[in-house]
């Protein structure tokens, strides 16, 4: 539509350049005007009906066919006039022209506009004011007064002459509708296209009023081309009215093009005109205008007052947001070191005693996994409110982030101890919840709390001594609650530092591994190799795997690490095979290897690359990491298996894991826990224990292997169960490659592969 139109205005604008016919000037200026006008009218026609499931822009749109229908009516009934002779005032033409301007303003305060609260309504009221002042003050000034000052005896022909300029402040009306109000999505571009219709259509009434009053018009001169863009632009308006998407329209909050500049404008030319006034011609009296301009100041003040009135609110509200958490309206880590700064200068001042307790929620992302973040969020909600609950006014609860709390305590509520105060916390906390996301399950949770108390130089002292207590109340177990003390800190010194180390390590070359041999019970001979990894630090020596890798699971350096483990093995694996001893090699893979697509691949790879037999590789796996999401890890066991490996569940009988889920995974052997193998030699329920474990491997047809076997009484219970193999410091302790070949007996040509040692 705006391509056809734009195509039309380049015509009639080449016409009106040459003026080429010169005869016949009116009746071809109408010609032009006929098809302008018909695609307005089909155009507002198929706006509504694509509104059809909207019954107000329906109407809307209806309404504005119309008045393009009766404007069209009003220039067949001229060029009639034009053709029978001279055109009579007023015509039949005249009464469809003026028909134009309120069906057109009806047209337009029928759109749907955003809803709005008694202060924004008050503000929308004074800038419709403003516009239509300083637009009905163009208007006299231009077309309304000269015409009352020159009208005739015949009351009809100056009441039609003065309706016409009426007829443009009733459009300025309209304009400033448009331009002010919020409007539907749907809308919003057609409105555009129709206000600048408006501006034009207004222009060429005030250039055709001033004409008339100065000078003589014909139809067909340039003032024409102003009426032609605007009917062409409500054509494009018509076709700019997209199908709303949703039954209820949808009104835009925030409009990119929202004039709160019309106003303004429109005060200009009030004020200008004032001026104008004062120095030439006096075409209306200068209390008119003074009053006109009183009251656009007037008005334009009380809109200042409200608009900076809406800008304290908006200030006071951003400044709340900038300061709370959005979720729980506790106050936020800025907010939060505020007053904990305040705190400590009146505890220096008063001498009175303050603590900071660190709140963590256990297990916080298990709920989050299960139910969904929207239940998560319900649920810190809770934790929130609880909280604030339990300690007075005056203390601080605030959020830290995720689902880390602080809680701030001085005077009064210290005099019991903070002690009691975290002890209530975990009992208030451990209460069930019932939460909507969870479809009628009652939740709990657990919370680790640390707790700082006493005077430090900055707030931020003071929560990160509560921080440490916090880490230290999760490494013991969680569900509790931990006071900070001084060597917390030295030891989160020594952390850190062994983490910036490890990240290091790899590169510098500081791993190594040991081997520790897994024996046949029975015969007590040579049946594997485990891979076992080491550190050895420049400064602090060789560190033993306890220390660094809860540490490289933490921080995702374990993928990496677990690469190179991997590698390094199946290389060594190999280096033997080629020897004539096809031992195979065990190699623990952790849980964050187990979560990455890539593990599947890394082992191909390796395999391709050291040639090594698929069935000699056996990746050991934590009962706890594969009981964690079962199903994903029944997966990524199935791909594993899938390349010729073996699989075993290590530490077994520690993840009270069910039959059900344990015959999901496609092991080949279970390694029986060192904690049930210590004890067997003394405890009848041990004895039971490693019974049932042992029977289990059988009834599925899995290898057995006892772990950490140490005293000879030990082995002798796993031989009477018919345990498999097993492996401890009984038999060799984690050795380097020469002294397993030395034990192998790689040397020796006549050696087999099955090798008895002599405990």
């Amino acid at each position: 539509m705006a391509g056809a139109m734009g195509g039309l205005l380049l015509v009639y604008a080449g016409w009106q350049l040459f003026r080429w016919p010169d005869g016949h000037r009116e009746l071809i200026g109408d010609l032009f005007f006929y098809p302008v006008g018909v695609a307005a009218i089909f155009a507002a026609v198929g706006a509504s009906r694509r509104c059809a499931a909207q019954p107000r822009l329906r109407s809307a749109w209806r309404l504005l066919a119309l008045a393009s229908v009766f404007y069209l009516a009003g220039d067949v009934a001229q060029t009639i006039y034009e053709l029978s002779g001279p055109l009579p005032f007023p015509s039949v033409a005249d009464a469809f022209y003026l028909l134009f301007y309120p069906l057109i303003l009806c047209g337009l305060l029928r759109f749907p506009a955003g809803r709005r609260d008694l202060g924004a309504g008050v503000r929308l009221m004074l800038d419709l004011a403003v516009v239509a002042i300083g637009g009905a003050a163009v208007v006299m000034y231009v077309v309304l007064g000269p015409t009352v000052a020159q009208s005739g005896p015949d009351p009809l022909q100056s009441g039609i002459s003065i309706a016409y300029p009426v007829g443009d402040m009733v459009l300025l009306v309209g304009l400033g509708s448009v331009l002010l109000r919020r409007t539907a999505v749907s809308s919003a571009r057609a409105l555009q296209s129709f206000a600048g219709g408006l501006l034009f259509f207004v222009a060429a009434d005030l250039v055709y009023g001033y004409i008339e009053l100065y000078s003589t018009y014909q139809g067909g001169d340039p003032v024409d081309s102003l009426w032609m863009i605007a009917i062409a632009l409500f054509a494009v308006a018509g076709a700019a009215q997209t199908t709303p998407l949703a039954t209820t329209e949808v009104i835009a909050e925030d409009q990119p093009h929202h004039a709160s500049w019309a106003p303004y404008i429109a005060v200009a030319i009030g004020f200008g005109l004032l001026l104008f006034n004062e120095r030439h011609q006096r075409l209306l009296p200068d209390a008119s205008l003074v009053i006109a301009a009183v009251l656009l100041a007037t008005l334009v003040s009380v809109r200042q007052f409200l608009a900076q009135r809406d800008l304290l609110h908006t200030q006071g509200r951003l400044t709340y947001q900038s300061l709370h958490d959005a979720l729980t309206g506790l106050p936020n880590r800025a907010l939060v070191v505020d007053r904990a700064e305040q705190m400590l200068a009146r505890a220096r001042r008063s001498r009175t005693p303050v603590a900071a307790l660190y709140v963590d929620i256990d297990g916080f992302k298990h709920i989050n996994d299960s139910f969904g973040h929207a239940t998560g969020d319900e649920l810190l909600s809770v934790v929130a409110a609880r909280l604030s609950g339990i300690v007075r006014e005056a203390d601080t609860v605030g959020r830290l982030g995720g689902d880390e709390f602080v809680v701030l305590l001085e005077d009064h509520t210290l005099d019991a101890g903070p002690e009691l105060v975290a002890e209530r916390m975990c009992q208030v906390l451990g209460q069930p919840i019932d939460l909507q996301g969870t479809k009628g399950r009652t939740v709990s949770v657990t919370a680790s709390i640390g707790i700082a108390l006493g005077q430090r130089d900055s707030a931020d002292d003071l929560l990160r001594d509560a921080d440490f207590a916090l880490y230290e109340a999760k490494g013991a177990g969680k569900n509790r609650w931990v006071m900070f003390e001084s060597r917390m800190q030295t030891a989160a010194q020594d952390l850190l530092e062994l983490e910036m180390d490890l990240k290091e390590a790899l590169d510098a070359g500081q791993f190594f591994l040991l081997y520790q041999p897994t024996f046949d019970l029975q015969s007590e001979t040579i049946t594997g190799i485990e891979a076992l990894i080491r550190w050895r630090h420049p400064v602090r020596g060789v560190i033993p795997p306890d220390a660094f890798i809860p540490l490289a699971e933490e921080t995702g350096l374990i993928v990496p690490i677990g690469r190179w483990v991997l590698r390094t093995a199946c290389q060594q694996a190999a280096a033997w095979h080629r020897q004539g001893r096809p031992l195979g090699m065990a190699i623990n893979v952790s849980a964050r290897q187990l979560d990455q697509p890539s593990l599947v691949q890394d082992v191909a790879d390796t395999l391709a690359i050291t040639g090594l037999d698929p069935a000699a590789i056996t990746l050991e796996i934590t009962e706890t990491t594969l009981m964690r999401d079962a199903e994903a890890a029944a997966r990524r066991c199935h791909a594993l298996k899938a390349l010729g490996i073996r699989l075993a569940i290590d530490d077994f009988g520690t993840g009270y894991s069910s039959l059900a889920y344990l015959r999901q995974f496609p092991v080949d052997a279970l390694k029986i826990d060192r904690s049930f193998i210590s004890g067997i030699a003394a405890s009848g329920d041990s004895k039971a224990l490693i019974h049932t474990l042992v029977q289990l491997g059988k009834t599925l047809g899995l290898e057995t292997l006892g772990e950490g076997i140490e005293e000879r009484a030990q082995l002798r219970e796993l031989q009477r169960e018919k345990c498999d193999s097993g492996q401890g410091f009984l038999f060799a302790r984690p050795l380097e490659v020469d002294a397993i070949e030395e034990l192998l007996g790689v040397n020796s040509p006549t050696n087999t592969v099955a090798n008895t040692l002599v405990a």
